[in-house]
């Protein structure tokens, strides 16, 4: 189903650049502008001039972000900043960290992806695409003519043919070895043989992908490839444009790990913590549980009082104090049957749905049209119990991490999940591999 092919890409040289992790950036696009100083000071040469360059209020037309990071990456090819593989190859990437004193290593492939158009059944976005940002984004790629970062995929094989090859390949001396920051390694393979190419070019042509990061910029890159298309009289399918670069994650790794994607919420209204409990129990049995410790403790007691391996929606909720709220959905299938009988069951069954609609929108009123004014996802529990603290949120909201069947099930069935919700870490950096949309 899907059509992968190798590619030649852009990396830095490490004859100019000694230490590859003072140029590659984490794949944050909204950083803070402290943050994005913080990697402009690190290096003249880090990818986020590139992919999130700084914006004047002098910028025009001709003279913008945009221009200049076509000028900044035409200058780091032409002064061999950045150098382009001799031969086209499919990449093997791995990232190695450590959460919680257990280490994962989470190793992909990355290819260029023919892109398909959403609803073919071949490439299916995970979640709603956030539109404030596409704009952006396209305007990006339209100077350019390059993908900066990966746009990150799941795949789920009924054998473990690819899996069993990555753990072969792993054994043989990276191409690359870095490390961006104290808690995670990085590595590339690049895979030029051609009967190995063949063999994970053919696996792919059975199996669907799944986005799990970058809905916006694969939307992106297919209005691209629709106006090139739509200029190009002698267009083929073949042209570089009809591709995007992907790393593809197995499902079946344990170096994935998929990440609760939490709330900070500001009510609309004057928040009362009594009547937030009162109306919130026509739905839910809520349970009052007082922590007698630290910070620390009373935000990993939320995480594992609400851990379940049963399919039901259980929440954290956090007003401040040392007490905190468990909350357990009493009838998991009253979304499917009274909220949107149109929708999956397996869609109704999502926590975050439950939260959004009889919580968020029920008893703070706070709907699809004002949500990112009162509401902050974040996959930090930290700060968001910070940000009860220090008023800036009358409430925390802990969440479950979602399963990877459930992704599967609901895009399956043409469905997206609700925007924020998908989390899967680590996210490939950006500078790590680039792609000039060129032969």
């Amino acid at each position: 189903m899907a059509n992968i092919k190798p590619f030649r890409g852009y990396r830095y040289n490490t004859d100019k650049i000694v230490n590859v992790g003072s140029v590659v950036s984490p794949p944050y696009y909204n950083m803070s502008e402290d943050d994005k100083d913080a990697l402009y000071e690190k290096s003249e040469y880090n990818s986020v001039r590139l992919f999130s360059g700084r914006k004047y209020d002098t910028d025009t037309i001709t003279d913008n972000a945009f221009s200049r990071a076509k000028q900044l990456l035409d200058s780091w090819i032409e002064n061999d900043i950045l150098i382009r593989d001799a031969e086209p190859v499919i990449y093997m990437y791995e990232q190695t960290m450590t959460i919680g004193g257990i280490t994962y290593s989470n190793t992909n492939f990355v290819a260029l992806v023919e892109l398909e158009d959403i609803g073919s059944g071949v490439i299916m976005p995970c979640e709603k695409s956030h539109e404030v940002s596409m704009s952006d984004r396209y305007e990006l790629l339209s100077a350019t003519n390059a993908d900066m970062s990966m746009i990150s995929c799941i795949y789920m094989e009924q054998e473990k043919e690819l899996y069993n090859l990555m753990n072969e390949l792993r054994e043989e001396k990276p191409d690359a070895e870095f490390s961006s920051d104290e808690n995670l390694q990085q590595k590339i393979w690049k895979i030029s043989y051609q009967p190995t190419i063949d063999f994970i070019v053919d696996h792919f042509k059975d199996m669907a992908l799944y986005i799990t990061d970058g809905q916006t910029r694969y939307e992106t890159c297919l209005k691209y490839r629709n106006y090139m298309k739509a200029n190009n009289p002698n267009h083929t399918g073949n042209e570089p444009y009809n591709y995007t670069m992907m790393s593809l994650s197995n499902s079946k790794s344990d170096g994935i790990v998929v990440l609760p994607v939490h709330r900070g919420v500001k009510a609309p209204k004057t928040f009362s913590e009594a009547r937030f409990i009162a109306n919130s129990q026509d739905y839910f049995k809520i349970e009052k549980i007082i922590v007698d410790s630290g910070d620390e403790s009373l935000v990993e007691t939320m995480v594992k009082q609400i851990m379940t391996v049963k399919p039901e929606t259980r929440i954290a909720a956090y007003c401040g104090g040392d007490y905190f709220y468990r909350m357990v959905l009493m009838d998991n299938d009253y979304i499917k049957k009274e909220v949107y009988p149109e929708m999956s069951k397996e869609y109704c069954r999502l926590d975050l749905v439950s939260l959004n609609k009889l919580i968020l929108d029920d008893v703070f009123h706070i709907t699809e049209e004002n949500y990112e004014e009162y509401v902050t996802p974040t996959r930090s529990y930290n700060s968001c119990y910070e940000g009860v603290q220090d008023g800036s949120y009358d409430i925390m909201f802990i969440m479950n991490p979602v399963r990877v069947e459930q992704i599967k099930n609901i895009t399956a069935v043409g469905e997206r999940l609700p925007e924020m919700t998908v989390s899967v870490y680590p996210k490939p950096s950006v500078g790590v591999i680039i792609n000039v949309k060129e032969d």
